[in-house]
C-alpha cells in the first residue's frame, strides 16, 4: 500500500477528521443550494442549525439515534420558537431564558444524550437571538435552524447505518493508543535517575487519567450496542478486545518492586535496560493493535518481544549466578517477567481477534457491567441537592445569564447575544476547568477576530466567504476535542462570517465581538469565583474514602479470584474498574487544585494522599494479575484500617486512634511468599500513611467550612 493510500485511510478513520467530514458534507451542500438559488442568507442559517445539530450529537445506535434526533429537533424547534416571540419582550424573556437554562442544565443529570440535547438547545437558541434582527419573518429562523439541524441528523444517521461499530473501532482504539503512552512513560523509570522519578509520576498519572477514561467511555459505547445474547461476530470481537485491554492495563498499573531500590539494588545496568526496552516494545505494540484497529486490518506482532523476553530471562539468571542475589530481589523480578509474558499474549491474542477468521469471537458469556436504573423521583431528589455539582453549575450559570442579559438590555446592545454565548462556552461546572476555558476562549477570539479583519477585506466576495465559512467549521471540528484555543479561533472567524453573510455586514462586528467576549469571559469568572465555588478541597473527604472503599472492594475480590472464582468475571472486573475510577478522581483532584486559589499545604496533601492511593493501587494490581492464594489476615488487616478510616470521613468524625499495621516477617524460600510478603510490607505503610492523612484531611475540611 502506498503512502498516500496509508495516510488517506489514517485520516478516514480518524474520529475528529470523520466528524468533520459529515459537517463539512452537510454544510457544503446547503450552501451550494443556497448560493445557486441566491439564497445565501438563508442557506448560512440552515449551517447554523447543523452546527449546533453537530455539537448536540451522542453516540447511539442506529435506532435510538433517530429517536434521539426526533427528539431534538422537537426541542430546537420549541426553543427558538419561544425566543423568537419573546425576545422583544424583556420583562418575560429575561426569567424565561433564566429558568429554562436552569432546566436545561439538569437535564443533563439523565445522563450524556440529555445534557447534549440540553447543550445544543441552549446554543441554538443563542443563535436565534444573535440572527433575530436579521429575520424577515417570525417562522423563518425556526423552520431554518431546525432544518439545518436536520439535515445533518439525517445524514449522521445514513453513516451510522453503513458503518455501525465505527464509532467502537474508535475508542477501543484510542484504549490501546492511551495504553501504549502509559507503557512507553513507565518504560523510563528503568533508565532515569532518581531526582527525575517525581516528574515520570507525575506524567504517568496523567496518562493513567486518560486511560482509565477512555476504558470507561469504550464500555459505555459498548453498553449502548450489547442486547443480551443478540450479538454479532464483530461486536463479539469488539468486547473481547475490550476485555483484552483492560486486563493489560491491570498488568501495566502493577507495581512488583520499588524502582528506586531496584536501582539500588541491582546494579546491572544491562538488566534494567532490558526492562526498559522490553516495556517500550509492549508499548509500540499496542500502539501497532490500536492502528489495527481502528483501520480495520489484521494486527501483527513484531517477532522482538519474544526474543526479549528469552534474552532477558536468561541474563537475569546469568547475573543471579555471577551476584547471588538475594531472593527478597530475585522473586519480584521473576514476577515482573511473568507479567510481561502474559502482556504478550494477550497481544498474541489479539492478533487471532483482529484477524477476522472468526475462530476467537465465542464468548464464555463475558458481560459488561450496567448502571442499576433508578426512578425519576430517585433522581430528581439527588438533583435538587445544593450540593450537587450539577445543581451548583445550573444556578451558576443562570446567574450569570442574567447578569449577561441585564447589560445587554441596559445597554441597549441589539447584537450583544455574543456574551451570552461566550458565557456558554466558558462557564464549567468546576474551576479550574472554567479558568482553562477561559485563557483558551479569550485567546482563541482574539486571534479569530485578528484573522478575520484582514480576511473580510481580501475576500469581500460572498463565494470566497463561503468557502472560508465551511473551512473554518472543518477545522474547528477536527480541534474541538484535542486543540480548543485552535478551535474557538476557528469557530469564531465562522460565527463572524456567518452572521455577516445573513445580513450583518452593515455593521462594525469585530470590535463590539471582542469587547462581548471580554464581557462574557468577565462574568463566567465572576461567577465561578463567588456564585457557590466548586473547591476541590472540599470534595477531598468523600473522594478519600471512596478510594479507600474501593481498594478494600478490590483486595476483597482479588482474594476471591485466589480462592477458585472463575477468572476476570463480572464482580472481579467491577471491583477493579470502581478502585481504578476512584484513583482517576483523586488525581484528578489534585490536577485541580494545583490552579485553584488554595494555600501549599492543601496542594502537598492532595499530593501525597494521591500519591500514596496510587501506589497502594499498583501494589493491588501486581497482586491481582497473578491471583494466587492469600492468607485471611493479608487481606482483613488492611481492609479493617481502610473500611474503618472511610466510614470516618463519610459520617465526619474523628478517625479512631489506632496502632499502626504491622510487617510480616517471611520464613518461606517459596517465590510466591516472598512477593506476597513484601507487597503485604509495602502496602501497610502505605495504608498506615493514608490513615494518618485521612484524619488530617477531616480536620482541615471541617475547618475551611468554618472560614
Amino acid at each position: 500500500m502506498s503512502s498516500v493510500s496509508q495516510w488517506l485511510r489514517r485520516r478516514f478513520t480518524d474520529s475528529h477528521f470523520f466528524f468533520a467530514l459529515k459537517v463539512l458534507l452537510a454544510m457544503a451542500s446547503l450552501l451550494l443550494a443556497g448560493w445557486w438559488l441566491e439564497q445565501v442568507p438563508a442557506a448560512v442559517t440552515l449551517c447554523l442549525g447543523a452546527m449546533a445539530g453537530a455539537l448536540s450529537e451522542t453516540d447511539q445506535r442506529p435506532g435510538r439515534r433517530l429517536g434521539q434526533l426526533l427528539l431534538g429537533l422537537l426541542c430546537f424547534f420549541a426553543a427558538i420558537t419561544g425566543v423568537t416571540a419573546l425576545i422583544d419582550t424583556p420583562w418575560l424573556f429575561g426569567p424565561v431564558l433564566v429558568l429554562t437554562t436552569f432546566a436545561l442544565i439538569l437535564a443533563g443529570a439523565w445522563g450524556q444524550a440529555a445534557g447534549k440535547l440540553g447543550f445544543g438547545t441552549l446554543l441554538v437558541s443563542l443563535y436565534a437571538m444573535q440572527g433575530h434582527a436579521d429575520s424577515p419573518g417570525f417562522w423563518y429562523q425556526p423552520l431554518l435552524l431546525t432544518a439545518g439541524a436536520a439535515w445533518y441528523g439525517l445524514l449522521s444517521w445514513l453513516v451510522l447505518l453503513a458503518w455501525p461499530y465505527k464509532p467502537v473501532h474508535e475508542q477501543l482504539a484510542q484504549c490501546y493508543f492511551a495504553l501504549s503512552r502509559y507503557l512507553l512513560a513507565k518504560s523510563r523509570f528503568f533508565d532515569s535517575p532518581d531526582e527525575l522519578h517525581q516528574g515520570l509520576r507525575h506524567q504517568l498519572a496523567q496518562l493513567n487519567i486518560q486511560l482509565v477514561n477512555s476504558l470507561e467511555l469504550s464500555k459505555q459505547i459498548l453498553n449502548r450496542r450489547l442486547h443480551g445474547d443478540e450479538r454479532d461476530p464483530e461486536l463479539a470481537r469488539l468486547l473481547e478486545l475490550h476485555l483484552l485491554v483492560q486486563g493489560m492495563h491491570e498488568r501495566a498499573a502493577s507495581s512488583h518492586y520499588s524502582y528506586q531500590q531496584l536501582n539500588q539494588a541491582l546494579d546491572q545496568a544491562h538488566v534494567l535496560a532490558g526492562y526498559q526496552i522490553l516495556l517500550a516494545e509492549l508499548g509500540e505494540a499496542c500502539y501497532r493493535l490500536g492502528l489495527a484497529i481502528l483501520t480495520h486490518r489484521p494486527y501483527q506482532p513484531g517477532k522482538r518481544i519474544a526474543w526479549e523476553l528469552s534474552a532477558l530471562k536468561d541474563q537475569l539468571d546469568y547475573s543471579h549466578l555471577r551476584r547471588h542475589y538475594s531472593a527478597e530481589l530475585m522473586s519480584p523480578l521473576r514476577f515482573l517477567t511473568r507479567n510481561m509474558e502474559h502482556v504478550h499474549q494477550a497481544l498474541l491474542k489479539a492478533e487471532r481477534l483482529t484477524a477476522r477468521d472468526g475462530s476467537e469471537t465465542a464468548l464464555s458469556g463475558a458481560e459488561l457491567a450496567r448502571p442499576a436504573p433508578r426512578s425519576f423521583g430517585e433522581r430528581l431528589r439527588a438533583l435538587l441537592n445544593p450540593n450537587a455539582i450539577l445543581f451548583r453549575h445550573g444556578v451558576r450559570l443562570s446567574i450569570c445569564f442574567a447578569l449577561g442579559y441585564a447589560l445587554i438590555t441596559a445597554l441597549d446592545l441589539e447584537r450583544g447575544y455574543w456574551i451570552l454565548l461566550t458565557i456558554l462556552f466558558v462557564c464549567q461546572p468546576s474551576f479550574s476547568a472554567t479558568r482553562q476555558r477561559l485563557t483558551e476562549r479569550t485567546l482563541g477570539t482574539l486571534a479569530g477576530i485578528a484573522a478575520g479583519v484582514p480576511l473580510l477585506w481580501l475576500f469581500p466576495t460572498v463565494e470566497s466567504q463561503l468557502v472560508i465559512l465551511l473551512v473554518c467549521a472543518f477545522v474547528f471540528f477536527t480541534q474541538v476535542r484535542v486543540h480548543y484555543s485552535w478551535a474557538v479561533c476557528f469557530i469564531t472567524l465562522f460565527v463572524l462570517l456567518a452572521f455577516n453573510l445573513q445580513g450583518a455586514g452593515r455593521d462594525p462586528v469585530l470590535l463590539p465581538r471582542l469587547l462581548d467576549t471580554l464581557a462574557g469571559c468577565a462574568l463566567a469568572f465572576v461567577a465561578v469565583w463567588f456564585i457557590w465555588p466548586d473547591w476541590q478541597r472540599r470534595h477531598l473527604p468523600r473522594l478519600l474514602a471512596d478510594a479507600m472503599e474501593a481498594n478494600a472492594g478490590y483486595l476483597r475480590a482479588i482474594s476471591r479470584q485466589a480462592a477458585g472464582a472463575p477468572p476476570e468475571n463480572l464482580a472481579y472486573r467491577i471491583a477493579r474498574k470502581q478502585a481504578h475510577l476512584a484513583d482517576n478522581q483523586l488525581a484528578q483532584a489534585w490536577q485541580n487544585i494545583r490552579v485553584e486559589p488554595v494555600s501549599k499545604h492543601w496542594l502537598n496533601l492532595c499530593f501525597e494522599i494521591a500519591y500514596r492511593n496510587h501506589t497502594l493501587l499498583s501494589y493491588l494490581s501486581a497482586l491481582g494479575v497473578h491471583r494466587q492464594g492469600l492468607p485471611d489476615h493479608f487481606v482483613d488487616e488492611p481492609n479493617q484500617r481502610l473500611c474503618t478510616a472511610a466510614d470516618a470521613l463519610r459520617r465526619g468524625v474523628p478517625l479512631p486512634a489506632q496502632p499502626p499495621l504491622p510487617a510480616m516477617v517471611n520464613n518461606s524460600e517459596d517465590e510466591w511468599q516472598i512477593l506476597t510478603h513484601q507487597l503485604h510490607n509495602s502496602m501497610a505503610l502505605l495504608v498506615n500513611d493514608l490513615y494518618q492523612l485521612a484524619g488530617g484531611v477531616r480536620e482541615d475540611a471541617q475547618a475551611a467550612v468554618l472560614e
